[in-house]
């Protein structure tokens, strides 16, 4: 068994403070894909964050997520007249 912290990098980080006890890192990582799942609802356009997994102090797991908002990138359409 070992602790497990959740640890999540944007705009509003968030650090765990307690963790979870989990019998291995395979565990570790069943769960940080269940955060993801959990969280990925409130993403916004041109938005960043990573889920970073940390064991004995050490980051083991990193899941990062971008989107971008393409549209302004778009060129605009020519009016003829």
């Amino acid at each position: 068994m070992g602790t497990y912290y959740y640890h999540i990098v944007a705009s509003k980080p968030f650090r765990d403070p307690n963790g979870m006890e989990l019998p291995n890192s395979e565990t570790a990582w069943e769960e940080a894909l269940r955060f993801v799942r959990d969280i990925e609802g409130s993403l916004q356009p041109d938005e960043s964050w990573s889920l970073d997994v940390i064991e004995d102090g050490k980051t083991i797991f990193r899941i990062s997520i971008a989107t971008e908002d393409l549209r302004s990138r778009m060129p605009r359409k020519r009016i003829s007249g």
